[in-house]
């Protein structure tokens, strides 16, 4: 079986061969903001009659204030379209970077085309998958119940609310650490394996059973990489030095166009090798 140290090794080779592999994730942040910025002026039309408030007699009131609870309405359905846009450009691009990385560590090479294709094959089954793993996550915050149902409740002491809120918190934060590895590779065995949300997301959670080690090892490397470059971003940007303002946007750049397709590649060659869908020396499917 391959090593996890001669993955990451051969996953940056493969990564260094194919450097087109950051098209997807690039693609991804130009669309997305294609998407954002009418939302945003949207918003900006709709907040309007606020300005207005100010100048409003009485007798006017509760027509500008009609107004403005339809306004807010308004606003909520877009906020809603927007999330939902968001996730179908990310869910379409997830998919295509997938697709590339397989097509590199199958053939040596990638092309867009594997982008486009297993994009469309792929992102609706990755849109569901992405909402399903949404609400598995969100779930944990069951935990914060018991401190906050103590709130309300004058006659009970605070000091207790609030330890429970803290424990709820702690138990929640370890709850979305576990959720994060058991669904590490949901992406992959969606595309790779050509499976639906449901199924990809049992295939993740029973490849994570047979390769923890080697999930939490390469969860805590991209981790730790992702952490670094976020320090060093902020860093930057709250230095004193204006000339240090640029590299704040050069990490943000390394981090789209390096870390996120590098990380790709790792997590694919990883699912791919374990399952036996990569021909590598010493590789067998461990099921």
């Amino acid at each position: 079986m391959e090593e996890i140290g001669a993955l990451i090794g051969k996953g940056f080779s493969t990564w260094r061969d194919n450097l087109n592999l950051c098209l997807p994730f690039l693609y991804s942040f130009v669309v997305s903001l294609l998407v954002i910025v009418p939302v945003l002026v949207a918003f900006a039309v709709a907040f309007a009659p606020l300005e207005s408030l100010n100048s409003t007699s009485l007798e006017d009131l509760p027509n500008q204030l009609s107004k403005l609870q339809g306004a807010l309405s308004s606003l909520a359905l877009a906020f809603i379209l927007l999330v939902v846009l968001l996730s179908l450009v990310s869910a379409f691009f997830t998919a295509g970077a997938v697709g590339m990385t397989r097509q590199a560590l199958e053939k040596g090479k990638a092309d867009t085309s594997a982008m486009w294709s297993d994009g469309k094959k792929h992102f609706l089954n990755m849109f569901a998958a992405s909402v399903l793993m949404g609400l598995m996550i969100m779930a944990g915050l069951i935990f914060l119940f018991p401190g906050a149902a103590l709130l309300p409740r004058p006659l009970q002491p605070e000091p207790q609310a609030v330890g429970l809120l803290v424990v709820g918190l702690m138990l929640l934060i370890l709850y979305a650490l576990g959720m994060s590895l058991l669904l590490a590779v949901v992406p992959y065995a969606l595309v790779v394996n050509d499976l639906d949300a449901v199924s990809a997301i049992k295939a993740s959670i029973s490849f994570f059973r047979y390769n923890k080690f080697d999930v939490f090892i390469l969860w805590l490397v991209v981790v730790a990489i992702s952490i670094g470059l976020q320090m060093i971003g902020s860093s930057l940007a709250i230095g004193e030095n204006a000339s240090l303002q640029p590299l704040s946007a050069i990490t943000g750049l390394v981090n789209l166009l390096v870390l996120a397709p590098l990380s790709n590649v790792w997590w694919t060659r990883l699912y791919m090798s374990r399952m036996g869908r990569l021909k590598v020396d010493e590789v067998k499917n461990p099921w």
